[in-house]
């Protein structure tokens, strides 16, 4: 299956937690269709208005997506919301005691991978990705 991996880029980047998540979803025999998350800041990809469109593309490709929704992104929003549009698997994880949208976290269908520190999320998204699909999720 393939994976798009929804982090923020710009403001509240978290890049050690992006590998972690990329990690899980390789150790689960996954892939993750946006690769680019992964590299240094400054080297993600094409610059505007190229950026738009190499995320859009890249859901669209996608089978599910995993996104972080711990810290406010307009860019993982519009993600998450392609994704859902296009009824693609949608898979949010949530740092607990995190403020995150009520219109993010009222999503159905989608799945809340809720995380206290690397460990738990790791095996909160290893779990998801090795369990059966939920029944009602596409």
């Amino acid at each position: 299956m393939k994976v798009y991996l929804s982090v923020p880029m710009v403001a509240n980047r978290n890049a050690r937690r992006a590998r972690l998540m990329a990690r899980a979803i390789a150790d689960s025999g996954h892939e993750v269709s946006s690769p680019w998350v992964l590299l240094p800041a400054g080297e993600e990809g094409p610059p505007s208005p190229d950026v738009f469109t190499r995320d859009k593309r890249g859901v669209e490709a996608s089978d599910a997506i995993l996104a972080d929704v711990s810290a406010p992104s307009t860019g993982v929003g519009m993600e998450v919301m392609e994704a859902h549009m296009l009824g693609k698997r949608v898979m949010l994880a949530v740092a607990k005691g995190s403020t995150v949208s009520k219109m993010v976290m009222q999503l159905e269908p989608a799945e809340k991978l809720e995380f206290a520190g690397d460990q738990e999320l790791y095996d909160a998204i290893v779990k998801a990705l090795s369990a059966p699909r939920p029944s009602g999720l596409p």
